[in-house]
């Protein structure tokens, strides 16, 4: 995986690619994305209490249209001994994959956060509290920010 500090500029793709309903739009985005949850060993995971319904509303994005997809995946390099196989998680009807994408949280303003998928398993797995500002975003999630065209 590739570690960023929270919160610091995203540099990871120049443009986003979003898979939506079977295909893909791609964009240069216009907001200033920032770093959420690109944990790494031997960085540390900050860690501490998270609202109760933050795990859900990860899943339930990372279950929706998704940024970056990639034709591997990451593992949880905090996990030690750990299967070598991409992480999937019961949701709805179905199940979520995750480590091969990331997701999109807009912010306040022009700021777009970014998060790798497995970011839902940080917070459930190694109790990684993201950022309160990111917290705020999820909280108020509006997916009327997705390139539909």
């Amino acid at each position: 995986m590739t570690y960023f500090e929270d919160l610091t500029e995203y540099t990871y793709c120049e443009r986003e690619v979003i898979s939506i309903d079977g295909g893909y739009v791609e964009y240069r985005s216009g907001h200033r994305r920032l770093n959420v949850g690109w944990m790494d060993a031997p960085h540390p995971v900050p860690t501490g209490d998270v609202p109760g319904w933050l795990p859900a509303r990860l899943l339930d994005l990372i279950d929706g249209p998704l940024v970056n997809v990639m034709r591997g995946f990451h593992l949880c390099t905090h996990c030690g001994d750990f299967d070598r196989a991409m992480l999937t998680v019961p949701h709805g009807s179905g199940t979520v994959s995750m480590g091969h994408a990331e997701l999109r949280v807009p912010g306040e303003g022009t700021t777009m956060y970014a998060a790798p998928t497995l970011i839902w398993h940080y917070v459930t797995g190694h109790g990684y509290r993201p950022p309160e500002p990111f917290i705020d975003a999820l909280q108020t999630y509006d997916d009327s920010w997705i390139p539909r065209t």
